[in-house]
C-alpha cells in the first residue's frame, strides 16, 4: 500500500527525481535527459495540453535549435514508446487541438495526490478532526522523496511549480507540528524544530513552534534565548522586528504563562472551524528596498491587536503598489489566521472593464465556504451574506487595481478585526473621508532602492563594473521602478552590450521616461515607449502606426510592405529601424512580432495622427495582399480551385511566388493564425467582400492540413457575411464548406443541413458545377454514415449534371464516388471499371490529389476481390501522392486500409504498425476517428 493508502497501481513522480512507474511498480526507462524534462513539463499541469512552440520555449528557454520543433515530436514518439507499459494507456501521451497532454485515464501524479490529501487533510482541520488531519497531512507528506523535478535544470515552468509545492510542503509540515504540539509531543519536536530554522531561518512560524516546545518542556531560558537569537537573524538580515505573535509570545513567556503554551488556539475536537482561504498570488521576486513603507503598513494594520484597519496605497502607475501589498501581505500573513482574499479589480490596465463589486462577491463567497447553489441570487444579499461570514474572523482582503471608492466600498469586511490592503491610481477620498481608511502615498524609490533593483535583475558585478551608467539610467528613468524594469529587461537582453549604450539611447529621447507618471494603465506603457517612438524616422513611426492596424501581432516582411503600399526592399530600413528601438521583434527572418501593448499604444497613436480614409486603405491594402496570396496557395494546393469573384485590383506592393504547392503550404502553416484573424478583422472593420473571399481561399489549405474546427469557425462567418450581402452562390459555398468540417468533425446532423441549404442556394443561382460539388458531399455523407446504397443516386446525379456541363474534374470525382459505392456494395468488378475511367480524367488534367483518392478506391476493391498484392500496390500508389500533395487525414485513411491488407496477408506486425502510423496522423490533427482507431488497436493487442 502507498501513503494514499491505496494499492499499487501505474503512477508519475515528480516529489523527488522524475519517474514513471508501472502497476507493478517497476521503474520504466524514459530515455534521454530532454525527453524526461518534456515529461516533467507535461507532470506538472496533469491534464493541459502544451503545443509545441510552448514545450519549445520550456525545453530550450529562447534558444531552441532550428530542428527544436521535430526534436519535441522524436521526444512525445520516444517517450510514447517507453511508457508501453501494464497500467499507462497507449499512447500515453495524447495529442489534440490544444497540443500534447499526458492521457491520464485514471492514472495518477504524486503531486495531485499530494494536493488531495492537503486538501482532505485542511477539510478534517476544519472539521476540528486533529487525528484525522494529522494522518493525512503525514500521508501528504510521505509522498516526497526529494526536491521537485530532483536533477533538473530549475526554469520556466518546472521553477514555479517546485516553488508552489516546496511551499505547500513547509505549510503541511507546520501543520503537522502544530497538531503534534496540541498532542503533547514536544518533546520530540524540539530537535527536528532546530533543524527546520536552520533550514529556513527566515520564517517565523517553525521559530515560534519550537519556543512553544521548549517551553512546555521546562526550558524556559532556552525559549527566550531562541527569540533573542532570531530577533538578531532578522535585524541582520532583513532589518525588521520579529512578527507581533512572536513578540507576544516571548511576553508570555517571559511572565511564565500557562496558557499560552497549550499549544495553539484551536478549537476541541469535532468542533467545526470555518473555510480558511489562501488566495494570495506568489511574492514578487524582484522586490527589494520599501523599508519604511512596510514599517507603515506593519503600524497600520496591526499595532492595536484587537482592531486592523483599512489602507490604500495609491501612486502613479508603475510605481509598485501592488508589489508592495503582496509583499507585506506575504509577510504578515500568519497575523491574519481565519485566512487572505485576493482580488484584482481591473480598475485600469488592459481590461475591457473593470470588475463590478457583484461579481467580485459571487467568486469570493466560495473561498469562504459557501457552495455555489447556496449562494443568493440578489446582490443585496450576497453582500450581506459576505458581511456575516467576514464579521467574526481576521481575515487579510486585498482588493488590488481600483478605479474608485465606489468599487471598493462593498468589498469591506463585516468587522474591523480584518485588514484591508487596497492598491489604486487614485487617492480616493471617498473611502478615506466617509469609511475611515488610512492614506499611504507611494513615492519614488531611493538611489540606493533604485540601484539594488538593477542589481537583481542584472546580477552584481555588471552593475558595481559601470557606476557611472547605472547613475544616468537611474536618473534618466526618474527611479520609476516599471521604467527601471524595462530597462533592466533590455540589458539583461544584450549581456554583451555596455550600460552606457543603453543610457546613451535614453539620453537621445531628450527627456521621454520623465514623463511616466501618468493616471491609467495604457498610458504607462505608452508614456514608457514614448521615448522609442520620438527617436524614430518619419518612415519608421508612419510604418509603426499602420503595422498597429495589421489583424495579428505576427507581421510578415511582405505583409508589413503591403500595410505601408511600399515594395518589400523600401521599408526594410525602416522595419530594422523599428526592431532596434524594440517596437518590433523579429522573431525570425523577415518575420517580425509587435505585443499587444506596443499594437495599443500604436493604435491611439494612428487614431492621433492619421485620417479614417488613411487608415481604411492601410486595412484594405493588407486584405488585399491575403486574399491574393491566399489564392495563389489554394491553386497550386488544389489545382480545380477557382474563385466565385475576380481577383481585386492590386492594391498591395509586395509580390508573392511559390514554387509548388509545398511552399504555399509552408506559407499557409506559418501565417494560419493571423489569416483567421485577417477575417474576423474584415468583418469588424466592414470589409465583408474581403472577409467572404478569403474563407472561400483559405478552404482548400485549412481541409489539405486537416484544421477542420478552424474551417467551421471560418465558414460560419462566411455564412453570415453572404446573407448580409444577399450573395446566393457564397452563401452556398459556404454551406457546402461548413458542412465539409461538420463531416470531418463526425457531425452529420449539422452536416446534412448545411448541405441542404447549399442545394437550396445553388439551385437558385442556377450553379451547375454548385449542384454537382452538393450531390458528391452528400454522396459522401451517406457513405461515412454506412448507407452505400443511398450514396449511388447522389454520385450519379453528380456524373450527370458534369458531363452535360463539361466539367471534367467534376465527372472524375463523381466516377470515383460511383467506384467506391460500388465497391462498398461488394460490387467490385463495376467499381474497378468507373475508378479507372476516373484515375484517366485525373491524370489527364494533372490533378494528384484527386487521383490519389482514386487509387485509395482502387486498392479497396482489389482488397475486396482478394487480389491482396494489387491492392497493396494501389495503396502504396495512393499514398505517395498524399504525400506529395501533404494531405494528412487522406494519408491516414490509406494507411489504415494497407493495414487491413497486410493483416489479410497474415503480416501482422506490418498491419499493426501501419495503424499506428495513421494513429499517430489522427493524433497529431486532433481528428475523431483518432479514438476509434486507438481501440481498434488496443482491442486487437
Amino acid at each position: 500500500m502507498d501513503p494514499a493508502g491505496t494499492p499499487p497501481a501505474a503512477r508519475y513522480h515528480l516529489l523527488g527525481p522524475v519517474e514513471a512507474r508501472s502497476a507493478r511498480g517497476e521503474p520504466l526507462a524514459l530515455g534521454t535527459p530532454m525527453q524526461v524534462r518534456l515529461l516533467a513539463v507535461l507532470m506538472s499541469q496533469p491534464g493541459t495540453g502544451w503545443s509545441i512552440d510552448q514545450l519549445v520555449d520550456e525545453l530550450w528557454q529562447g534558444r531552441p535549435p532550428k530542428t527544436a520543433a521535430g526534436n519535441v515530436k522524436t521526444y512525445v514518439w520516444a517517450l510514447r514508446r517507453a511508457l508501453r507499459s501494464p497500467g499507462f494507456p497507449d499512447p500515453a501521451i495524447a495529442a489534440g487541438p490544444t497540443g500534447y497532454r499526458l492521457a491520464l485515464n485514471g492514472l495518477t501524479v504524486d503531486s495531485v495526490a499530494f494536493d488531495d490529501l492537503a486538501q482532505r487533510g485542511y477539510s478534517a482541520l476544519r472539521q476540528g478532526h486533529w487525528s484525522a488531519a494529522q494522518e493525512t497531512f503525514e500521508a501528504a507528506l510521505a509522498l516526497w522523496r526529494g526536491e521537485p523535478f530532483a536533477g533538473l535544470p530549475g526554469w520556466g515552468v518546472l521553477r514555479s511549480v517546485r516553488a508552489r509545492l516546496e511551499e505547500q510542503r513547509s505549510s503541511l509540515v507546520e501543520e503537522v507540528v502544530d497538531l503534534k504540539l496540541r498532542a503533547g509531543q514536544h518533546h520530540e519536536l524540539i530537535e527536528p524544530l532546530r533543524s527546520q530554522v536552520d533550514d529556513d531561518p527566515l520564517r517565523e512560524r517553525p521559530w515560534g513552534q519550537l519556543m512553544v516546545a521548549l517551553a512546555r518542556t521546562g526550558r524556559r531560558a532556552d525559549a527566550l534565548a531562541t527569540y533573542r537569537q532570531l530577533r538578531r537573524l532578522l535585524s541582520e538580515e532583513v532589518g525588521v522586528e520579529p512578527g507581533p505573535d512572536l513578540q507576544q509570545l516571548h511576553t508570555r513567556i517571559l511572565r511564565a504563562e500557562r496558557e499560552p503554551l497549550a499549544s495553539d488556539p484551536r478549537p476541541s475536537e469535532g468542533t467545526p472551524p470555518r473555510f480558511v482561504p489562501r488566495q494570495l498570488p506568489a511574492p514578487p521576486t524582484l522586490f527589494t528596498g520599501r523599508a519604511g513603507e512596510l514599517a507603515r503598513l506593519t503600524s497600520l494594520l496591526l499595532d492595536d491587536p484587537r482592531s486592523a484597519s483599512t489602507v490604500v496605497i495609491t501612486g502613479t502607475g508603475g510605481v509598485g503598489k501592488s508589489w508592495l501589498a503582496l509583499r507585506w501581505a506575504h509577510d504578515n500573513r500568519h497575523h491574519f489566521p481565519d485566512g487572505q482574499l485576493h482580488v484584482d479589480l481591473a480598475g485600469f490596465g488592459t481590461a475591457t472593464q473593470e470588475a463590478s463589486p457583484s461579481a467580485v462577491v459571487r467568486s469570493l463567497l466560495p473561498a469562504l465556504g459557501v457552495k455555489l447553489l447556496e449562494i443568493p441570487a440578489e446582490p443585496a444579499a450576497q453582500f450581506a451574506l459576505y458581511r456575516s461570514l467576514t464579521a467574526a474572523r481576521r481575515l487579510l482582503v486585498l482588493l488590488d487595481n481600483a478605479r474608485d471608492a465606489e468599487q471598493v466600498r462593498p468589498l469591506l469586511p463585516g468587522s474591523t478585526r480584518c485588514g484591508v490592503l487596497v492598491t489604486s491610481r487614485h487617492t480616493l477620498p471617498g473611502l478615506v473621508t466617509t469609511d475611515g481608511a488610512h492614506l499611504l502615498a507611494l513615492d519614488l524609490p531611493s538611489d540606493d532602492e533604485a540601484r539594488q533593483l538593477l542589481v537583481r535583475r542584472l546580477g552584481a558585478q555588471r552593475v558595481i563594473a559601470q557606476p557611472a551608467a547605472v547613475d544616468e539610467l537611474i536618473g534618466r528613468t526618474a527611479r520609476l521602478p516599471l521604467a527601471l524594469s524595462i530597462v533592466a529587461a533590455r540589458a539583461a537582453a544584450r549581456p554583451t552590450f555596455p550600460l552606457q549604450a543603453i543610457a546613451d539611447d535614453l539620453a537621445a529621447s531628450r527627456g521621454g521616461l520623465t514623463a511616466l507618471a501618468t493616471d491609467d494603465a495604457a498610458t504607462d506603457v505608452r508614456t514608457v515607449l514614448s521615448w522609442s517612438y520620438r527617436l524614430l524616422s518619419a518612415d519608421a513611426a508612419r510604418l509603426f502606426r499602420q503595422i498597429s492596424l495589421h489583424p495579428a501581432p505576427d507581421v510578415s516582411a511582405a505583409a508589413a510592405a503591403s500595410l505601408a503600399g511600399a515594395p518589400p526592399h523600401l521599408i526594410r530600413p525602416a522595419l530594422d529601424e523599428l526592431a532596434r528601438a524594440n517596437l518590433l521583434a523579429e522573431q525570425s527572418p523577415n518575420r517580425f512580432r509587435c505585443h499587444d501593448l506596443l499594437r495599443a499604444y500604436g493604435e491611439e497613436l494612428t487614431r492621433a495622427l492619421d485620417p479614417p480614409a488613411d487608415r481604411g486603405a492601410v486595412r484594405r491594402r493588407v486584405l488585399d495582399h491575403y486574399l491574393r496570396v491566399a489564392r495563389d496557395s489554394a491553386r497550386l494546393v488544389d489545382p480545380g480551385w477557382q474563385p466565385l469573384d475576380p481577383p481585386p485590383l492590386p492594391t498591395d506592393a509586395s509580390p508573392s511566388a511559390f514554387a509548388d504547392h509545398r511552399a504555399a503550404l509552408a506559407w499557409f502553416t506559418t501565417e494560419q493564425r493571423v489569416l483567421l484573424a485577417a477575417v474576423a478583422d474584415a468583418v469588424a472593420h466592414g470589409f465583408d467582400g474581403h472577409a467572404g473571399q478569403l474563407a472561400q481561399a483559405l478552404t482548400p489549405l485549412l481541409g489539405r492540413l486537416s484544421q477542420w474546427h478552424d474551417l467551421a469557425t471560418l465558414q460560419t462567418i462566411a455564412v453570415a457575411v453572404a446573407r448580409r450581402r444577399a450573395d446566393p452562390q457564397a452563401e452556398a459555398l459556404a454551406h457546402r464548406d461548413l458542412a465539409l468540417a461538420h463531416i470531418q468533425n463526425r457531425r452529420f446532423g449539422a452536416a446534412h443541413h448545411h448541405l441542404r441549404r447549399a442545394m437550396a442556394r445553388y439551385d437558385q443561382a442556377g450553379d451547375r458545377p454548385g449542384q454537382v460539388s452538393a450531390h458528391l458531399h452528400l454522396a459522401w455523407l451517406s457513405d461515412i454514415e454506412g448507407d452505400a446504397g443511398a450514396a449511388l443516386p447522389h454520385a450519379r446525379h453528380a456524373l450527370a449534371l458534369a458531363s452535360h456541363t463539361g466539367d471534367r474534374l467534376g465527372e472524375a470525382a463523381a466516377l470515383n464516388a460511383l467506384g467506391w459505392s460500388h465497391a462498398r456494395l461488394d460490387e467490385h468488378a463495376r467499381a474497378i471499371a468507373y475508378c479507372e475511367r476516373a484515375l484517366a480524367l485525373y491524370e489527364e488534367a494533372e490533378d494528384r490529389l484527386g487521383a490519389a483518392h482514386t487509387w485509395d478506391s482502387l486498392g479497396f476493391a482489389y482488397h475486396g476481390l482478394g487480389k491482396h498484392p494489387s491492392a497493396a500496390d494501389c495503396y502504396r500508389r495512393a499514398l505517395t501522392l498524399y504525400s506529395e500533395v501533404q494531405d494528412p487525414c487522406g494519408r491516414a485513411d490509406t494507411l489504415v486500409r494497407l493495414g487491413d491488407t497486410h493483416q489479410a496477408l497474415g503480416d501482422h506486425d506490418t498491419s499493426v504498425d501501419l495503424w499506428r502510423q495513421a494513429l499517430a496522423i489522427l493524433d497529431r490533427v486532433g481528428h475523431p476517428q483518432a479514438a476509434v482507431l486507438s481501440e481498434r488497436l488496443a482491442a486487437y493487442q
